[in-house]
């Protein structure tokens, strides 16, 4: 290696920073940087373009895609295949779980989940999205002798299959609905919906009644009602699903009344997102 290059791998490791203090310390300016693009993300915009995370970072497009190619190889950073665009991965949820001056998204769900799931004797689901999928967080069995495990800690379920995933799917941006609407879509039963236009309608009515309600599109026989939570800033963090037989969970539209169920579900959601307000616990999802 000749001395320029000698020089410029300096200068990309170190530099020297003059605090107010007057003292000076040595600081990695390529773990600054690194830290700078994973900062570029935010829930209004979860997948950027090189060029947009560059921007943001303040760095030129060859720095930006040398620290993006090792923080994907950490794991740490996703890359749609078709598009390009990148996206920061569930390890964040990872380390975000190990802070402990704070608590988790399931610590604080945890015990109302647990109790709205022996109140009203059914299986309650809590999910978030992951890229293009719904991924289950957690799940509580209640009391009722049939107990939903159709969906496990850690398993995933495409956006128009289930409650809980086409509920977090009606809540992205636009763009990023229709993104997702022109991958293809994945028929788990003869009742999955793939018709597009079917699809966009419904997302329009889950955020005009603010839940969602299927019935065998995951497993035949089953259905579910999900709702959303809502993080510090007022955006969907993630999604509180029951699952369970047609008969125990039923189409609130199709009964003069509100279900107890709907209004359990409803009540809880609202209990944990003021929660998670509390807390100042922002959502890593893009949801609004």
């Amino acid at each position: 290696m000749n001395k320029k290059n000698d020089e410029h791998s300096s200068e990309d490791i170190l530099e020297i920073i003059s605090p107010s203090d007057g003292s000076g310390l040595s600081r990695v300016r390529a773990v600054s940087r690194a830290i700078a693009i994973i900062r570029a993300f935010t829930s209004e915009q979860p997948h950027l373009k090189l060029t947009e995370i560059a921007d943001k970072a303040q760095l030129d497009a060859g720095t930006a895609r040398r620290l993006l190619v090792t923080l994907r190889d950490e794991g740490v950073i996703g890359q749609e295949k078709r598009s390009g665009r990148y996206f920061l991965t569930m390890q964040i949820l990872t380390w975000a779980a190990a802070v402990p001056e704070s608590k988790s998204l399931v610590d604080i769900a945890k015990p109302h989940l647990s109790a709205l799931a022996n109140r009203i004797s059914t299986t309650v689901f809590l999910s978030v999205l992951s890229e293009d999928k719904a991924i289950c967080l957690a799940r509580y069995q209640g009391s009722s002798a049939v107990q939903v495990r159709w969906w496990a800690v850690g398993g995933t379920l495409p956006l128009n299959c289930g409650a809980a995933p086409r509920l977090l799917w009606a809540y992205q941006r636009e763009d990023i609905r229709e993104r997702a609407l022109s991958e293809p879509l994945v028929a788990l039963t003869p009742s999955s919906l793939t018709d597009r236009d079917e699809i966009r309608a419904l997302l329009t009515r889950i955020r005009k009644v603010g839940w969602c309600y299927t019935e065998n599109d995951v497993v035949e026989g089953l259905s579910a009602l999900a709702a959303p939570l809502r993080d510090a800033q007022g955006n969907v963090a993630a999604a509180v699903s029951l699952g369970g037989l047609r008969p125990t969970i039923t189409n609130p539209e199709r009964v003069k009344t509100t279900p107890r169920v709907l209004s359990e579900l409803l009540s809880c959601c609202r209990d944990i997102s003021n929660e998670l307000a509390g807390e100042n616990i922002i959502g890593l999802n893009g949801l609004k």
